[in-house]
């Protein structure tokens, strides 16, 4: 199942049925919050970094001229604060880099939850952390399994500088926990082919006692650029995993090799008609990426844009918008789904009715404009991204993006300029 896809339709769902969000902060906020943080009262100091941690995770608050006092707050006696802080300055990311040496110091903080919480952090901070890679490296051999996931998701998050942790990852691939070996196999798969030696070490996984593993490690070997020859047979057997997840996890990996993994046809074609329809969906995305097979494939995509689970209308539609015009048959489908009552549903059904059938822009329009003014930011991006997909022909959108160049989220603001520079045609 497309991550991307699946974190869209979580929020829509949350958006459906009430807001499950901290609502935006206002400058006022801020300023209270930030003079909460220097109270004598330890308690009063915790509630504040937790709420600044909630805000900056979400976007939803300003507090970039207030990186020298949150700086300085992760020299807080209290240890919740000190990570809480060490978090929100990872969320807030490359713009807070000024942090980075105060964080990487409470990689050697005495409370396990601290470097647990510095290590996340220093991913948030992309390249620009590289300095500390050694030390995150190093965090592989911690006793506290927390900080030893930890590190290992933020050697990922950091990027292709830290490559040198592709060792040290494969490692992990034997750690006794759980959360262990799937941040290090998740992590493998950011490095793409640089980590193509871990193939050997990751394909035992696929017999992992836990579903979350056996499912990240078919999505990473498809990530990696692992040799086909020994990744597509362990992946073909590991269709028959008895959780449906991993299952819809193997066949969208198969289909990264393309024609390499032409003898995987036969098993996905009977997957589509599995027993359950997500992975029916995700076999029929499969077979078309290795095959190219339109036909064989839609039927299987088109039911699934009726299934009740919101995920599976919003994976089906994402797969016949990536098929594209050969898909038009889909076209009425996806028309009616744009009365969908998932925000998140109408927006990916808006998004591939235009990628399937040109001539519905115009029906498309009006429900990704409606999509801008959600209160899931992730939304917003999302229908602000769709609109600067279709161009000049939805220049009519510029009105209602203009605003969101100006949201309280970062991301939003971003996706805004850049929709509307390509529906100016620049």
């Amino acid at each position: 199942m497309n991550r991307a896809v699946c974190a869209v339709l979580v929020l829509g769902v949350a958006t459906a049925a009430g807001p499950a969000r901290t609502k935006r902060a206002d400058d006022a906020d801020v300023k209270e919050l930030l003079a909460n943080l220097k109270k004598p009262d330890p308690d009063d100091r915790r509630k504040a970094a937790e709420a600044i941690c909630d805000l900056c995770k979400n976007g939803d608050g300003d507090f970039s001229a207030a990186i020298p006092l949150l700086i300085d707050a992760l020299k807080d006696k209290d240890a919740i604060v000190r990570g809480e802080i060490a978090e929100s300055l990872g969320f807030i990311g490359p713009d807070a880099k000024a942090a980075i040496p105060a964080v990487r110091a409470l990689l050697k903080d005495p409370i396990p939850e601290v470097r647990s919480k510095a290590a996340f952090a220093l991913g948030g901070f992309g390249e620009d952390a590289k300095a500390a890679v050694p030390d995150l490296i190093g965090l592989f051999r911690d006793k506290d399994e927390r900080v030893r996931a930890s590190a290992a998701a933020g050697v990922g998050e950091i990027g292709p500088m830290a490559k040198a942790a592709v060792p040290g990852l494969s490692g992990l691939l034997k750690d006794v926990d759980p959360e262990v070996r799937l941040n290090a196999t998740a992590s493998l798969g950011s490095f793409g082919s640089d980590a193509k030696t871990a193939d050997k070490s990751l394909i035992p996984l696929l017999k992992d006692i836990d579903e979350g593993v056996r499912g990240q490690v078919a999505e990473t070997l498809g990530k990696i650029d692992a040799d086909p020859k020994l990744a597509v047979p362990a992946l073909t057997a590991a269709l028959a995993d008895k959780h449906p997840g991993v299952r819809g996890d193997v066949a969208h990996a198969l289909g990264k090799f393309k024609d390499a993994a032409k003898a995987a046809i036969p098993p996905l074609t009977k997957m589509l008609k599995d027993a359950d329809h997500g992975v029916r969906v995700a076999a029929a995305d499969a077979i078309h990426d290795i095959s190219g097979d339109a036909k064989l494939v839609l039927p299987v995509l088109i039911e699934g844009l009726k299934h009740e689970d919101p995920f599976i209308r919003g994976d089906a539609a994402h797969s016949l918008g990536e098929i594209g015009p050969l898909a038009k048959a889909a076209a009425p489908a996806l028309k009616a789904m744009l009365k969908d009552e998932n925000a998140g549903i109408r927006i990916h059904a808006a998004k591939a009715l235009v990628k399937v059938d040109k001539g519905e822009v115009k029906e498309a329009i009006p429900v990704l404009i409606e999509g801008l003014k959600s209160e899931d930011k992730t939304l917003r991006s999302e229908a602000a991204e769709a609109l600067g997909e279709i161009g000049p022909d939805a220049k009519e959108a510029i009105p209602a993006l203009t605003p969101l160049t100006k949201d309280k989220n970062k991301d939003v603001r971003k996706t805004a300029a850049d929709a509307i520079r390509k529906l100016q045609g620049k």
